[in-house]
């Protein structure tokens, strides 16, 4: 089966849960912006003076040159999360590559999740370790995996936290208790968590009960979603593997950094996201209101432990018609279809944002119900 390539659209004006997208007022129900930080003020007048003092950018890679915006953001990130160290990366892809092609190679072993990121598998390829995957949150599975590894002189297990795609948090108690019992390194990508997610939003670890900052625990994430909804990503852990990851890592090294302006997004929505729980309260309050919306049309959602609804479709043409009715009837709603899932898994990926209003969400679910019945 061929990939579909889905059309792309033009957003000519973003205004809290709502865009003008090709010239229509349209609720957005397909943006990372989790916590609404993106068009907040107070991040935007941060923005605008990082530029003003900085430019665009720095203009020089990051091996030669850092700013106190730079080091406030690794330092606040890092007291944040509760880790002893962090390095800024341009993307959060460019984060998980940069762990995976630096810290395992020749004759090591990465044990993956099959659902990890796109980002995780191509790290995977390009690192040269031998690469075992396990079935989606499947603890029997790492088990033999790992078994079937101890050969190999190093071992990284790596899992997203958040599965982009439905939502569900990783095992990570279990997950980590076999770290420990095969001497393996843990590797969490908390791009869907960070902000959102666990006490505070500090991630699936505390959701799950444990510390962030344990000396086998690199965490990796981005900045683009709940924190700010800018460029950037994040690597997170024990100050030696932070340094070898500044000192060896060729996506590190060999690009341009995050910029100043970036850095400033990022930095003033941390702050936000640590001093005022009222974002993160709106988000959650608007995450259940939908799914309490969806349940009164019988739509039927994936289990989720974030703010991710993913709405049950089946069929790849069934849930682009819907997409495309959605688009009709002013909501936004993007089809999730073969290759980024399994054939005859297709889905529609709701996001919600504390910047919805409950009217919103009450006419986003009304319009998902008529696209549903029409696309029967």
């Amino acid at each position: 089966m061929n990939a579909h390539v889905p059309p792309r659209r033009m957003i000519d004006r973003r205004c809290g849960g709502r865009i003008l997208l090709d010239g229509v007022d349209t609720i957005m129900l397909g943006a990372n912006d989790y916590l609404g930080l993106s068009t907040d003020e107070r991040v935007l007048a941060a923005t605008n003076e990082a530029m003003r003092l900085y430019g665009t950018g720095t203009g020089i890679y990051p091996v030669f040159v850092t700013t106190p915006l730079h080091e406030a953001l690794a330092e606040n990130l890092a007291s944040f999360l509760g880790v002893e160290a962090v390095a800024l990366f341009s993307s959060g892809g460019s984060a998980n590559g940069g762990v995976l092609t630096t810290l395992v190679g020749a004759g090591d072993a990465i044990i993956s999740d099959r659902l990890n990121h796109a980002s995780i598998i191509d790290g995977c390829r390009l690192s040269r370790a031998d690469v075992e995957t396990y079935e989606n949150r499947n603890v029997a599975g790492l088990r033999r995996a790992l078994e079937g590894t101890r050969q190999a002189k190093r071992r990284l297990i790596v899992t997203d936290g958040i599965f982009s795609m439905e939502g569900g948090a990783a095992p990570l108690v279990e997950i980590q208790a076999l770290a420990r019992e095969f001497d393996a390194l843990l590797m969490i990508d908390e791009a869907h968590a960070t902000g959102v997610v666990g006490p505070g939003g500090k991630g699936t670890a505390p959701l799950c009960g444990l510390a962030n900052g344990a000396p086998d625990m690199l965490l990796t994430g981005s900045l683009s979603k709940a924190l700010g909804g800018a460029s950037g990503g994040f690597v997170a852990g024990p100050r030696l593997l932070i340094e070898k990851l500044k000192a060896q890592s060729r996506s590190w090294i060999f690009t341009m950094g995050m910029t100043t302006a970036n850095a400033a997004t990022a930095l003033t929505a941390l702050k936000i996201c640590r001093d005022d729980p009222g974002p993160r309260e709106r988000l959650w309050r608007n995450v259940a209101h939908l799914r309490e919306a969806l349940r009164f049309y019988a739509l039927a959602c994936h289990d989720s432990d974030s703010a991710i609804t993913a709405v049950k479709i089946g069929s790849e043409e069934r849930a682009r018609a819907m997409t495309t009715r959605l688009i009709r009837a002013g909501v936004f709603a993007p089809a999730i279809s073969f290759p980024i899932v399994a054939q005859g898994e297709a889905r529609l990926r709701l996001h919600v944002s504390a910047a919805h209003e409950t009217a919103e969400l009450d006419e986003a679910a009304a319009a998902l119900a008529t696209a549903f019945a029409e696309a029967s």
